[in-house]
């Protein structure tokens, strides 16, 4: 790669559809005063909540900055080409010294896609436009995916009534980002090396990665290139919207690059019921399909709904709309019926179950006969011992800094080396109620009083197939797959034994019992699948 700035402008453009919500701070917030959460006894109970605001361009739809993109693409630059070549493409700067040096890609904004699948790029959205496009439409809105979340504490359990929400772009958005620079040929090498990032299986965009957020695939990426002496082609380059294709298909030429570490994908069959609850204005939807909803007969009881969210679909010919699953609509063909699996909620069981698998493996137990008789903080004592993750395990997961926390020893808080996308439950039968009787809490026995039944909905069968990445450690490696300490290793694999053999259950109220194998992929598989085949997992026909 040469210094020199060379005589063309080279000019590439990459489409990108979100795979899981996209959720990109823009440091802002707002409140939404103006939501209920129903109660088991079907009171409805007013809440106020601060919302993080997402990123927005001037048109008022969701977008991705820039520099968002160039962060997130220049760590894994650093890893699969080196950082020679990241610090020369990307820039850097030396620190202490004031030296360094400016990048040599311009990067411009993403811009979301309207329903006819063109970037809506520049000041031109009209509010009667938004109107009339149900994509634009659905972007718009202030949450276009609402998720509730809990806090959770260093032994990843519930903090307390610590709860946030968090604002996202829906799965199926659509975003066209162009990258330019001037150089020779070398440079245009480079800069399709970078494109072909967008393929990293580990990239991901925005805020909450680790909880399923932020997972995007490569649509479209084409390149150009233009003489600098030349006014008029380069005006005519620059008046396009990012998503107009350019002269150079690069998709054939792009392969996914090596990444470190392995690719669990659980194919996982719904046994049964599956419930994954649903609070936030997304759940003001009625059940499909005959079930009862709201009031019953007697006007009485409440329906606590499944959790739904929308999502754009694309056709072939690349025009997109919006699906709403809102219970009142049969439009939607039973083949495209998704219910999203949130990446936490696969996180959260898995967890806790591997904790139990490494005690359990060590030899270590609450001696209940010792505490027999003992007082409260006694034993308050022994189960905080026992909760407690070593440093392999806080470093596996994640630890949180906090004080007074499990990680006080090391007063460190770390991010975790598993990552756990979003999920979706296709090719459910249906969905059906199940009711249920208030249990007064004093007597254990059925509450009479107006308003004690309710309803639940859950799905009845469906598939899951979900991807789990594990890193290898940052610190020093271990004696087990993916340099992780074997006891570590064997612990999680276990669990996920657990889910796969229909021990480990998903979502709420007992349900979500399932039965499936794993697929091994990436740098790291072949040592994460002769450790699985030794703690009983099942594996993909093949073993693969």
């Amino acid at each position: 790669m040469t210094d020199g700035a060379g005589d063309r402008l080279h000019v590439a453009r990459a489409t990108l559809e979100a795979l899981s919500p996209l959720s990109i701070g823009s440091g802002d917030s707002w409140v939404d005063d103006k939501r209920t959460e129903t109660k088991s006894d079907g009171t409805a109970e007013p809440v106020s909540v601060t919302v993080a605001a997402i990123q927005r361009d001037a048109n008022g739809l969701p977008a991705i900055p820039g520099p968002g993109l160039q962060g997130a693409l220049r760590a894994l630059a650093v890893e699969v080409y080196g950082e020679a070549f990241a610090n020369g493409m990307f820039g850097h700067e030396e620190r202490g010294n004031g030296g360094g040096r400016a990048g040599r890609v311009n990067w411009g904004w993403a811009c979301a896609h309207d329903s006819s699948g063109e970037a809506v790029a520049g000041l031109r959205l009209p509010k009667l436009e938004t109107e009339s496009d149900e994509v634009l439409r659905l972007l718009t809105a202030d949450a276009p995916v609402w998720r509730d979340h809990v806090a959770l504490s260093g032994r990843h359990s519930v903090d307390g009534r610590r709860k946030f929400a968090r604002a996202a772009a829906p799965a199926g958005a659509r975003f066209s980002a162009e990258l330019s620079g001037w150089g020779d040929g070398d440079f245009r090498e480079s800069l399709v090396r970078i494109v072909g990032l967008f393929r990293h299986p580990r990239l991901r965009i925005g805020g909450g990665g680790g909880r399923g957020y932020g997972r995007i695939a490569l649509r479209a990426a084409t390149c150009a290139e233009a003489p600098l002496d030349d006014p008029g082609a380069l005006r005519r380059l620059r008046a396009q919207p990012p998503s107009a294709p350019l002269e150079t298909d690069l998709l054939p030429l792009l392969r996914a690059p090596d990444s470190a570490g392995a690719t669990m994908t659980l194919l996982l069959k719904c046994e049964g019921l599956l419930r994954i609850g649903a609070s936030g204005p997304h759940a003001k939807h009625p059940t499909r399909r005959g079930a009862a909803t709201g009031k019953d007969a007697e006007g009485e009881g409440a329906t606590l709904y499944l959790m739904r969210e929308p999502y754009i679909l694309w056709n072939d010919d690349g025009a997109g709309r919006a699906v709403r699953i809102d219970g009142e609509s049969d439009t939607v063909p039973p083949e495209q019926l998704r219910f999203p699996v949130p990446g936490s909620s696969i996180r959260g069981p898995l967890a806790h179950r591997t904790l139990f698998h490494a005690n359990a493996l060590a030899g270590r137990c609450i001696d209940a006969d010792a505490l027999r008789g003992a007082d409260d903080e006694k034993k308050k004592e022994a189960r905080v011992e026992h909760e407690a993750r070593d440093r392999a395990l806080r470093d596996f997961f994640g630890a949180a800094r906090e004080a007074g926390d499990l990680d006080r020893e090391t007063g460190e808080g770390r991010a975790g080396r598993v990552s756990f996308d979003d999920a979706e439950v296709r090719g459910a039968e249906r969905i059906v109620g199940i009711d249920h009787v208030s249990i007064d809490r004093f007597t254990g026995g059925a509450r009479e009083i107006t308003g004690a039944l309710f309803r639940e909905e859950a799905l009845l069968g469906g598939r899951i197939e979900a991807t789990v990445i594990v890193r290898p450690p940052l610190d020093a490696a271990g004696d087990g797959p993916g340099g992780w300490p074997a006891g570590t290793a064997r612990a999680f694999l276990m669990a996920v034994r657990d889910l796969c053999i229909g021990r480990l259950a998903l979502g709420g109220r007992s349900n979500g019992t399932c039965r499936g194998a794993v697929r091994f992929s990436g740098a790291d598989a072949e040592a994460w699948r002769a450790a699985a085949r030794e703690a009983d997992l099942p594996l993909e026909e093949g073993g693969q």
